[in-house]
């Protein structure tokens, strides 16, 4: 019994340590570097004239192209190429409405915050010569709302934000104008917080699938596309990104069957039950990640659910518990929310082996047991209990029902292995010709 004990233990906190390790690798979300080499644009939302040219991201006029990350403090840099007249905007913390923006005209660059559509000036550089039509290189720094504004390596605009910093949301650039600009070499260094603030990245990182919806300070075609664009879809996930949540709902729903075979209460056979929880959410997570990017895939799902029953009798509240368990676990990473899911299911996992303490060992039986007799080789409570005793690892009395001519005692029973299971069989066996032996399977023997 010791030495299940340490194992139990010792499971416990290889499952606790795997998770933590899963948390630092997997759940925060870090800075980028995207040279567009590839052509690939898949972590943005762009309008049809922000393409991928020769390496080189290319804007048209009237046009936008959105990273969809969920970055607070950073420091960022990029080169542009612009020549003509016309407005050069990357805004950033892009959520709830609202984001900060640099704004470069041809004779100025202003730092604002736009909340609601109303923008407020934090700094500005009102005498500027404009971009030099060749490569230029880009650089802003925001912490906490403060923010730092340069190009070719000298800081011409700060500003401050007195009131309280936006929180972490996707980044992009916005052209408008007379001509395109080009964008290449977009680098992000994701900045610690200052000692004693928390981390803005433990925000939600629903930020990612949600589309901006703040617009610029002229009206223009900016403001509808944008309006579009956050109605119809969220972010699309990368194919190594799906394939990562994919692997880890396996994971996930791996340690959750354990979780239930091995310190679960219900009668029924939990080790067969257990067996559906990486089916249930690995495709709830497919699912997920499916209509995430898709408000008429989403829809049509809640159609889907209304015509599907479980077929099954649920007989304890325990499994339609892990049933739901299984499911949170597969649409929060569907949802990329893989922090909250870790630690939701370290939570669980810390909570019910609390509770698995304090039960003892009433959560160690893994047999049901039904013995009946009847004369004229009518067997004693006594003797059916005195031969469990000797035999099974530990037994409970759970129903009795006994008159002058048989007796029926239930039992739960814990066997370790399937020598102790075949000596208590026998045992009983061998206490009359008239005995009639039942056993049910609860998690297993062994």
């Amino acid at each position: 019994m010791k030495t299940y004990r340490l194992g139990l233990k010792a499971l416990f906190s290889a499952i606790i340590a795997a998770l933590l390790v899963i948390t630092i690798v997997f759940a925060q979300e870090g800075g980028f570097t995207d040279d567009y080499e590839d052509g690939d644009l898949s972590n943005y939302d762009q309008s049809p004239e922000a393409v991928v040219t020769n390496g080189v991201l290319t804007i048209g006029p009237g046009n936008l192209a959105i990273r969809m990350v969920n970055i607070s403090n950073f420091r960022a840099q990029f080169k542009v190429k612009f020549a003509g007249n016309g407005l050069v905007m990357f805004r950033f913390n892009m959520r709830d409405g609202s984001d900060y923006a640099a704004l470069f005209f041809g004779d100025r660059i202003v730092v604002e915050r736009v909340t609601e559509g109303q923008p407020a000036e934090l700094g500005a550089l009102e005498e500027w010569s404009g971009f030099s039509g060749d490569w230029d290189t880009v650089s802003v720094e925001s912490s906490n709302g403060q923010i730092s504004v340069g190009i070719n390596g000298e800081t011409l605009v700060q500003g401050l934000d007195s009131g309280e910093p936006l929180r972490g949301g996707p980044m992009g650039f916005f052209v408008e104008g007379e001509s395109g600009a080009e964008f290449d070499d977009f680098i992000v260094e994701v900045l610690a917080p200052p000692e004693g603030e928390a981390a803005p990245q433990e925000e939600s990182a629903q930020a990612e699938s949600a589309a901006p919806t703040a617009v610029p300070t002229e009206e223009s075609g900016i403001a509808g596309l944008l309006s579009k664009l956050s109605e119809s879809r969220g972010s699309p996930l990368e194919l190594t990104t799906a394939a990562v949540n994919l692997l880890l709902s396996v994971l996930f729903a791996y340690i959750l069957s354990r979780l239930y075979i091995h310190w679960g209460s219900a009668l029924s056979n939990r080790r067969r039950f257990a067996a559906n929880f990486i089916l249930i959410t690995v495709t709830t997570t497919f699912i997920i990640l499916t209509v995430r990017s898709s408000v008429a895939l989403s829809l049509g799902l809640v159609g889907a659910l209304s015509i599907v029953r479980f077929r099954a009798a649920i007989k304890e509240p325990e499994e339609l518990a892990y049933l739901f368990l299984a499911i949170g676990i597969g649409i929060g990473l569907g949802d990329n929310q893989r922090l909250i899911t870790v630690l939701a299911l370290a939570i669980v996992i810390v909570v019910i082996g609390i509770s698995r303490i304090f039960r003892g060992r009433g959560a160690d039986f893994n047999l049901h047991l039904t013995v009946s007799s009847g004369n004229p080789g009518k067997v004693p409570l006594e003797s059916i209990t005195q031969t469990l005793k000797n035999h099974a690892a530990q037994s409970r009395l759970m129903r009795l029902d006994e008159n002058k001519t048989a007796i029926e005692a239930s039992y739960l029973v814990e066997f370790r292995n399937n020598a102790q299971f075949e000596s208590a069989k026998n045992a009983l066996q061998a206490l009359s010709d008239e005995i009639e032996i039942t056993f049910l399977d609860n998690k297993g023997v062994g």
